[in-house]
């Protein structure tokens, strides 16, 4: 009797987790191809409300990119809407992931035209009833997204790529302290550094060939007047809101020495003429 209970018990264990949720392979992409579009993932699942998160993962490797991919994102619908949607990276290739509704299903849209990706996609659905046919006859196909209810997905850490012993190799955007990085390194917030090097090319040497045309002094004036700045500096209100470049920054202010050090020298000059020529008239009183 205690060994047909204790099976019972186990029977009935078993069974609710299997209805908690469930791994399941859903689709395999292996296209020796460059999108057009991008790849957009058909799923099965139903644009409906639903109890539970759904996860989906997807690995596999860009050609095209030499990365790994490595994606896992989730997302719940609400109200008709898709809300607390994420997308993380373990991955070197991270490329802009949308979700959209298209004839009541959900397509995960990846815009990558990477040549040649190969991946698998597995689905975890927990506690949302779910059945077996939303997760069978998925597709990936190149084309443009063409649903409603359409979302980019936030990537929680795009910090991905290559480790080798100290160094770390990224072929995307590092963001820190930001979740939109519009630069190969975007900070917000302030750095500290003991030097930074900066590499740029043009350095104005120029300014002290024969041929270059300095701005006459007269005419250095009539556009500060006018602009409050000096010619080829960016105004304030520009810096404060794009910016500045410390690169072309350093070449300007380097110019402008340098323009600085010619009208020295020239007043110099013409400040010599004038005292020799006073001596000479000094004398001439004198005699």
């Amino acid at each position: 009797m205690k060994i047909v209970i204790l099976s019972f018990l186990i029977c009935v264990n078993l069974c609710a987790f299997r209805s908690l949720g469930q791994e399941y392979h859903v689709l395999d992409y292996n296209v020796n191809l460059t999108p057009a579009h991008g790849v957009k993932i058909k799923t099965n699942l139903p644009y409906t409300s639903s109890s539970q998160m759904v996860t989906l993962n997807i690995e596999g490797y860009s050609y095209g990119t030499s990365s790994t991919i490595g994606l896992l994102l989730n997302y719940y619908i609400y109200n008709g809407n898709f809300i607390n949607h994420s997308v993380s990276s373990f991955g070197g290739h991270t490329p802009d992931v949308y979700l959209t509704n298209e004839a009541g299903k959900v397509v995960v849209f990846l815009a990558s035209k990477s040549y040649f990706q190969r991946f698998r996609v597995k689905a975890f659905a927990r506690g949302m009833s779910e059945q077996a046919v939303w997760f069978q006859g998925w597709t990936a196909v190149d084309e443009a997204m063409s649903g409603t209810n359409t979302v980019k997905l936030s990537y929680r850490n795009r910090m991905a790529g290559d480790l080798f012993g100290e160094n770390i190799l990224l072929t995307g955007k590092l963001g820190i302290g930001t979740n939109s990085p519009s630069e190969k390194l975007s900070v917000n917030g302030n750095i500290r550094a003991k030097e930074i090097k900066v590499e740029t090319a043009n350095w104005p040497d120029y300014v002290f060939a024969r041929e270059y045309n300095l701005m006459p002094l007269a005419d250095v004036e009539k556009f500060i007047q006018s602009n409050r700045h000096l010619p080829e500096i960016p105004q304030a209100s520009v810096v404060e809101e794009e910016g500045i470049s410390l690169g072309e920054m350093n070449k300007l202010l380097l110019k402008k020495i340098e323009e600085l050090t010619l009208y020295v020298i020239e007043i110099d000059k013409e400040n010599k003429k004038m005292k020799a020529e006073l001596e000479k008239s000094k004398a001439c009183c004198i005699d």
